[in-house]
């Protein structure tokens, strides 16, 4: 929660009720939101199949997604609500979309799931709200100054990233503390 309050200062400069000012944005943030309610499912998701590699996951993921992108823009295509696209844009988008398939989405998402790996989905979660950080930050660095704002909700993001590592580790020591007193006492007690 406390990352969450960081991020929506850095977005909102402090100003939260603008998330509210703008009715004809509400859709666009429910996708917004629902989308990162999906990743952050998609993320916890790799825990409940702890002996699958990275490379297992995001294939197996990935292939479910693309069925899934392709059934539904055949019934868009088929209804009528989208066009088809005409085979010149057809021709122009292809390297696109094999740049965004390839690239931005299987070599992408296998990063972040090695990643989520290495560090634990409930660590990598809180990650994804580095986003907005990290686009406050290029600003700065364009010469774009940031508000008192958006420097507190930047630090606020921060403090509760290290602190939730933080209590991780100590949550986490005392276990392993236990376990290592208990088998070297075991140990020792072993005729030799």
């Amino acid at each position: 929660m406390m990352s969450f309050f960081g991020v929506m200062t850095v977005i909102t400069k402090g100003h939260y009720a603008s998330l509210f000012d703008s009715p004809t944005s509400y859709k666009a943030n429910a996708f917004i939101i629902f989308g990162a309610l999906c990743w952050v499912i998609y993320t916890v998701g790799a825990s409940f199949f702890p002996r699958w590699s990275p490379l297992k996951y995001t294939a197996l993921t990935t292939c479910l997604g693309m069925t899934s992108v392709l059934v539904i823009n055949g019934i868009l295509y088929a209804s009528g609500v989208v066009a088809v696209p005409t085979t010149s844009a057809f021709v122009y988008v292809i390297p696109h979309v094999f740049y965004t398939a390839i690239v931005a989405s299987f070599i992408g998402i296998l990063c972040w799931n090695i990643g989520n790996k290495i560090l634990t989905p409930l660590n990598g979660v809180l990650f994804m709200d580095i986003v907005p950080i990290t686009a406050f930050s290029i600003s700065a660095m364009m010469g774009i100054n940031p508000g008192f704002p958006e420097i507190a909700g930047a630090s606020i993001t921060g403090a509760a990233l290290i602190l939730n590592n933080l209590y991780l580790r100590y949550r986490v020591t005392p276990k392993n503390t236990r376990l290592s007193v208990r088998n070297n006492s075991e140990i020792s007690k072993q005729p030799s």
